[in-house]
């Protein structure tokens, strides 16, 4: 169905971005594509496409769909191929929807005619298909939700080839196990191809026949999917597979002694809520019901739950983003104003936000070093040389590179952009960090290098953390507790090793059997392969 043969695409300054990568993909296949942050991934799921990014060029080889050449088809072909027959779902779900259209306009705008109707296709993916939620605009909906209106939109012409960027980077555990059950249908049911371009290893585990690692546009690696996950050859993909997070592997987070008589952070009934459209159309969404907790000096608290429970409401809560409709705040034993400027100097220092896409939080007309220094200046009231030197000491202690400082946003890797951030954020001097989906968009050796680069920062100044995050694995390794919510409530929090043993709630229990393990998702796929020769055998 697919081949490419000897792709080489190449950007700015002749630099390379694809150097003659070749594969084949035939029907009912999955072919994995892994690698760093600027491996070249996402350029080969475009090209798959007959799309090339402006600012590159493709300077040799050839991509063949159905016998067709890509790059021979008119405008007028390729939309008719991506109309009918081909699917694309991008690492960012809300580029692809259209901010004034609602959401069943969006997906009755991909339906055939021999397509389910929209509301099967949004029960598919597990959203609501009430004329409430069909009527919401992209804006209206979590992340998550964002990524599963996409989906829904992906498979309303039923495509025989299917390219998915990052496709569980944005939700939580029982939604990818949905979302890949869907990928897993359309291969047996319609033999649609898929090319899954991911860093999360367990999910391509899952569900790569083949996986190729690419390293700076160069395939360094390929092989069947179990063979180059469990016994990898080259030491990038050892790399790769080394950092990944595991929950059936990796030892929870001792709980830090307490040294402090008062926590550092006091969450008091919290309630917080907002409202959809208007008139009669009007709805009020309840996003955190009388949430309660405490965060001590120098802790992790991970609050993980499904897309839409309400973790990012309450993160933007905690800084005075979003006023709640109840509840109290206290920092080191002392009430705060829940709206940000109503707060001083001191109590909007001390809780910091990292947010989850750490570049459009950046003036992409601005160097990231303008946008740190402008936290020094406004946080710290620091100017002129003094100024300078903190921001020299923020970008050492991140560990990024102070010529990045003069790049725009838009310039730096996902690695980098995140270290940015972070080092904004310190720029403060805060007591507490809370950390909203920061790894979603990073490949594990990054993913790890950003965790490590947190506990390195929490052991030298007991910075507390507050590590809002649907990966499970990741948690489990990080955190010393953990909090549960569902539907805005907490219903479970516990230390990180009681909740993995012993969880309480119904939501705790149906989380923990959706997270996946790389390595037991392995030994699965082993067991199988043994069944099969087996039966084959006998």
């Amino acid at each position: 169905m697919i081949e490419v043969r000897d792709l080489d695409i190449r950007g700015r300054l002749d630099a390379h971005i694809l150097g003659g990568v070749s594969v084949d993909l035939e029907p009912g296949q999955t072919l994995a594509a892994v690698g760093g942050s600027g491996s070249g991934k996402t350029t080969l799921g475009l090209a798959l496409l007959g799309f090339i990014r402006p600012g590159m060029r493709m300077v040799g080889g050839e991509v063949r769909f159905q016998g067709q050449d890509m790059f021979g088809l008119s405008e007028a072909e390729l939309r008719r191929l991506r109309r009918e027959s081909i699917a694309y779902l991008p690492q960012n779900p809300a580029s692809t929807l259209t901010p004034t259209m609602r959401v069943e306009d969006l997906v009755e705008e991909r339906r055939l005619a021999k397509s389910e109707p929209t509301q099967e296709l949004l029960e598919l993916v597990n959203l609501p298909s009430d004329h409430s939620f069909r009527r919401r605009f992209p804006h209206q909906l979590s992340i998550g939700q964002q990524q599963r209106v996409a989906m829904a939109r992906a498979i309303a012409n039923q495509p025989s080839l299917l390219i998915l960027d990052e496709p569980t980077s944005s939700i939580d555990p029982t939604t990818q196990r949905l979302m890949l059950s869907l990928v897993e249908r359309l291969r047996d049911e319609q033999a649609a191809a898929t090319l899954l371009i991911s860093h999360d290893l367990a999910s391509v585990a899952r569900m790569a026949d083949e996986v190729i690692v690419l390293r700076s546009g160069e395939v360094v690696e390929r092989g069947a999917a179990r063979h180059v996950l469990d016994s990898p050859d080259h030491a990038y993909s050892k790399a790769l597979v080394a950092a990944s997070p595991d929950i059936a592997v990796d030892e929870p987070a001792a709980v830090p002694d307490a040294t402090e008589p008062a926590p550092v952070l006091e969450v008091r009934r919290l309630s917080v809520r907002f409202n959809l459209g208007r008139g009669r159309g009007r709805r009020t969404i309840r996003a955190a019901q009388d949430v309660a907790f405490n965060l001590a000096s120098g802790e992790t608290l991970a609050l993980i739950g499904r897309s839409g429970s309400g973790k990012s409401t309450i993160a933007r809560a905690l800084v005075g983003l979003h006023p709640p409709d109840a509840g109290e705040l206290r920092l080191d034993g002392s009430p705060i104003p829940a709206r940000l400027r109503s707060r001083d100097q001191t109590q909007r220092a001390a809780i910091q936000l990292v947010p989850q896409n750490p570049e459009e939080s950046f003036n992409p007309r601005r160097s990231v070093g303008d946008g740190i220094l402008r936290s020094i200046r406004h946080t710290r009231g620091l100017g002129g040389s003094t100024a300078t030197d903190r921001l020299a000491q923020l970008l050492d202690q991140v560990q990024l590179d102070p010529a990045l400082a003069r790049r725009r946003p838009h310039e730096l890797s996902g690695g980098e952009q995140q270290r940015a951030a972070i080092a904004r954020a310190l720029a403060a001097e805060p007591k507490i960090l809370v950390c909203d989906e920061i790894t979603t968009a990073l490949d594990t050796i990054v993913q790890r290098q950003i965790i490590d680069l947190l506990k390195r920062i929490q052991n030298e100044t007991s910075i507390s953390l507050l590590f809002i995050t649907h990966d499970l694995a990741l948690a489990h390794e990080f955190a010393h507790r953990v909090g549960v919510l569902d539907e805005g409530k907490l219903v479970e929090i516990a230390s990180m090793a009681e909740f993995v043993r012993d969880p309480q709630a119904a939501e705790s229990r149906e989380l923990l059997d959706s997270a996946v393990s790389l390595s037991r998702t392995l030994a699965a796929r082993q067991l199988e392969e043994d069944e099969y020769r087996a039966v084959a055998a006998s």
